[in-house]
């Protein structure tokens, strides 16, 4: 299922969560190991800022260079060391190496030279990363949040295909062991039926998207899934519903919100939701 991981690690942050994550998920299915430090070039262009204007290029850059060299040290030194140790002791193959540039780009880069089932990462709120990847990438992303609860919650909602998301979950389930829960999102905020290509309907019912709704519960619900069928707001349904299940991973789809009076779609609904969660989540793209 996830036989070859990307595993980004900024020089912004660092979670050791991260390689505990994979060194689980590449035990259970036998998954190759990438492992990616990016020096943020944010960090390097912020030094030219704070920079004294009267010194010349030369020693711009000697500053730089520097910061670039202790970074290095600091992958291998820490990083590339302690991956080592646990992966080789593991027997988990595993590849690394450095590069410069911004996060999300990176990442979109090294997606297009190789392969990838998954991109394992951390999330953190307070740092210069944007993250934009959770939006311009269509495979797998998993970001990690530490709980050991073995269990899955699944969002579905009349905003979303819903066809990757009950997919993976039944699989994942049955790989990992955990149990299953699911609920069904009526989002009476934003009041379109999302189609099986992602296209927003025009402006339905309450009731029709209930409908739908509940015919999609009857289905899970014949393959003996716990799912629950809630109205409210799509992100704090969702929230709400991790609360009370408190599961080690969040899966979502490919949810199409609206924005703004206009009623474009938005996708930033899955950094929102990776900054008010606690826990890990999965983002089917």
């Amino acid at each position: 299922m996830f036989k070859n991981i990307l595993i980004p690690i900024s020089s912004e942050y660092y979670s050791k969560g991260v390689l505990e994550r994979s060194v689980f998920l590449a035990e259970k299915f036998k998954s190759t190991i990438n492992l990616v430090y990016i020096i943020e070039t944010k960090t390097l262009n912020q030094t030219d800022r704070l920079t004294d204007s009267h010194r010349t290029h030369y020693e711009i850059d000697e500053t730089k260079n520097e910061i670039i060299r202790k970074q290095k040290l600091a992958a291998d030194n820490i990083i590339f060391d302690e991956a080592k140790h646990v992966f080789k002791n593991k027997n988990i193959s595993f590849e690394e190496k450095i590069v410069e540039g911004e996060f999300s780009d990176v990442i979109k880069s090294e997606i297009v030279k190789k392969e990838y089932d998954l991109i394992l990462m951390g999330f953190e709120k307070e740092c210069i990363l944007n993250y934009r990847l959770l939006d311009d990438i269509n495979i797998p992303v998993w970001v990690e949040s530490k709980n050991e609860n073995k269990s899955i919650l699944a969002i579905c909602s009349n905003l979303a295909p819903n066809q990757k998301v009950p997919a993976m979950s039944l699989k994942l389930s049955e790989a990992l062991d955990w149990d299953l829960h699911m609920i069904y999102v009526v989002d009476i905020k934003d009041n379109v039926q999302v189609d099986e290509q992602g296209i927003r309907s025009d402006k339905k019912q309450e009731r029709d998207l209930v409908f739908c709704g509940q015919n999609f519960v009857e289905e899970i619900k014949n393959k003996s899934i716990d799912i629950k069928l809630v109205k409210g707001d799509l992100e704090k349904e969702t929230l709400k519903a991790a609360e009370r299940i408190n599961p080690s991973l969040v899966i979502v789809g490919r949810e199409q919100k609206k924005k703004g009076i206009l009623g474009l779609p938005v996708k930033n609904i899955k950094r929102k939701l990776a900054e008010k969660c606690d826990y890990s989540l999965l983002f089917v793209n």
